[in-house]
């Protein structure tokens, strides 16, 4: 089936992305615009918002050695020292000595879950103390406080370690002195040089043990000096005029992204719920029912068929696509009688079955069109015929002759057969053999019958009509015709026996509408088949 080719051309991953691309740049406007209201709101409320100011400063934890070598075990003690050094500064004892100090109004966990940030820097010896207000200087402040407060504090600590063996030298050794003082005044004043010996020889054991107390002090004081670590403020904190908090331009471009990203998702969500046709690749893909030809839509309003009136418009030549189309649908069994119909009222199906009846006679074919909807009838209007005599009288008038109740047009090969008179039972009288045998004596006369019927959920006549013909053509609107609808028409068509041989697309916006490029690709392709003809070769078509 040639017109097969359209609806395999597009691969299905291709599809999605220009069905997406097509509609996020046919709503990019309004994507636009949300995106630029987000934005300017995060930008005017953050504008709005107390500004918060950071100062940092930065410790450097020298941690004394008695030893000075640099092996791993002294490189890893140095890092515990400086995790350790960092959490004691967020400790009670500290921010309190600050809050008193700076007169703050604050608790020390409020500090440390508003304000306060302490972190040992990864891999070094060094301490940031960071402080977040709405006061820069007060920033500053706090943090310079915690950095001098801390310092005292750990050296204070760390003194305890040596007072009380520096205070029990310090007795001892006062004890020696007075002790060799003394036994040097008694020797002084001894009454025999052996009595004095003995005293400056005590004295002497007092000395010597004084000697040795000095240097286990020394010593003491020596260990205090080499085993405590400083803390060496490196960077101190210095107001800071640019506020951190909030990020204007951070916020506002992030409002911007997300207000973009949701209205981009918005769309496509709605669009998915959307059940209406919207592609010719929404019937391809559910029904594998091939597109025979696109109408695109017209502003004024048809009186009579564009293909009498503008047969040279690109409308025209869309529908000698379709006819052509239409011709080659059935390769083994002709097509002769054609049913027209569409899922509701609205879908365009009367003004498609009067132009293809036209370029079907324009291309030297006999066509009756006829008027199968009794209970709506238009086609007697598209050619300004009247209506007191056409279908229902062969039903009623047994004896009537067919072709009595055809009437010519201002084409030669172009006959028309209205409803007449509206009858009270039209389903029962489209289903009956005498519907059979107005078509089979229709074919008679005509090379094309072309038959349009009621909407098929409307009413049940194109249903019951349907197995009587060779073809049905199914007339789809996109943006208005249901995806559910149309699969409840194939799948009563097919139940009765219908043979459906493919779907037109009415009324098509091929200019600003999303998914108009699939459109254009399909008129592009058509019109391309209608001047070379569906094997490649020159094909001539009648005006």
């Amino acid at each position: 089936m040639p017109a097969e080719y359209l609806t395999d051309k597009i691969n299905d991953d291709e599809i999605d992305f220009h069905r997406y691309f097509s509609l996020i740049f046919h709503w990019a406007w309004l994507i636009i615009l949300i995106a630029f209201v987000t934005g300017f709101t995060a930008f005017l409320l953050s504008r709005k918002s107390t500004p918060y100011y950071e100062s940092s400063t930065t410790i450097l934890v020298d941690a004394a050695q008695a030893s000075q070598t640099t092996d791993y075990s002294s490189v890893l003690m140095s890092e515990q020292l400086t995790n350790t050094y960092s959490e004691m500064m967020k400790k009670d004892s500290v921010l309190n000595e600050v809050i008193k100090q700076l007169n703050l109004d604050l608790t020390p966990k409020e500090m440390r879950k508003k304000i306060l940030k302490v972190e040992a820097v990864e891999t070094t010896q060094l301490i940031q103390i960071t402080v977040e207000t709405t006061d820069p200087n007060l920033s500053a402040d706090i943090a310079n406080s915690i950095a001098a407060v801390s310092s005292n504090q750990i050296k204070e600590i760390q003194s305890q370690r040596f007072l009380q063996s520096k205070n029990t030298l310090e007795a001892q050794i006062s004890d020696l002195e007075n002790q060799i003082a003394i036994y040097e005044k008694l020797a002084d004043n001894a009454s025999t040089e052996d009595h004095k010996n003995r005293l400056d020889s005590k004295a002497n054991q007092y000395r010597d043990l004084y000697a040795n107390l000095l240097l286990s002090y020394e010593n003491i004081r020596l260990s205090e000096a080499q085993s405590i670590s400083s803390l060496v403020q490196v960077d101190p904190a210095v107001p800071n005029p640019i506020p951190v908090k909030p990020r204007i331009l951070l916020i506002t471009a992030l409002a911007v992204l997300i207000g973009g990203a949701a209205a981009t998702v918005l769309i496509i969500l709605l669009d998915s719920l959307d059940d209406t046709i919207k592609t010719p690749e929404d019937i391809s893909k559910e029904f594998k029912l091939p597109i025979l030809g696109v109408i695109n839509h017209r502003n004024a309003k048809e009186n009579k068929p564009i293909t009498l009136s503008e047969p040279r418009s690109p409308t025209a030549e869309a529908y000698r696509t379709i006819r052509t189309n239409v011709s080659f649908a059935s390769v083994d069994k002709p097509i002769h009688t054609i049913m027209i119909t569409s899922t509701e009222p609205g879908e365009g199906k009367s003004t498609i079955s009067c132009n293809l009846g036209v370029v079907f006679a324009q291309n030297g074919m006999n066509v009756i069109i006829t008027d199968c909807d009794l209970r709506h009838p238009r086609i007697h209007t598209y050619f300004g015929l009247p209506n007191h005599k056409g279908l229902s009288n062969l039903f009623s008038n047994a004896g009537d002759i067919i072709t009595s109740s055809f009437q010519p047009t201002q084409m030669e090969k172009l006959s028309v057969v209205t409803t007449g008179s509206l009858p009270p039972n039209p389903s029962e009288l489209l289903g009956s053999k005498k519907m059979q045998s107005i078509l089979i004596e229709m074919k008679k006369f005509a090379d094309i019958v072309i038959l349009d019927t009621p909407p098929v959920l409307a009413v049940t006549d194109a249903a019951v009509l349907a197995p009587s013909v060779d073809g049905v053509l199914l007339v789809v609107r996109p943006g208005k015709t249901r995806l559910s609808a149309l699969r409840l028409v194939v799948e009563q068509i097919n139940q009765v026996g219908g043979n459906i041989l493919g779907v037109i697309l009415n009324d098509v916006e091929l200019q600003g509408k999303p998914y108009a490029y699939q459109y254009k690709y399909y008129r592009n392709y058509s019109a391309y088949q209608g001047y070379y003809g569906l094997k490649g070769k020159r094909k001539k078509t009648n005006p």
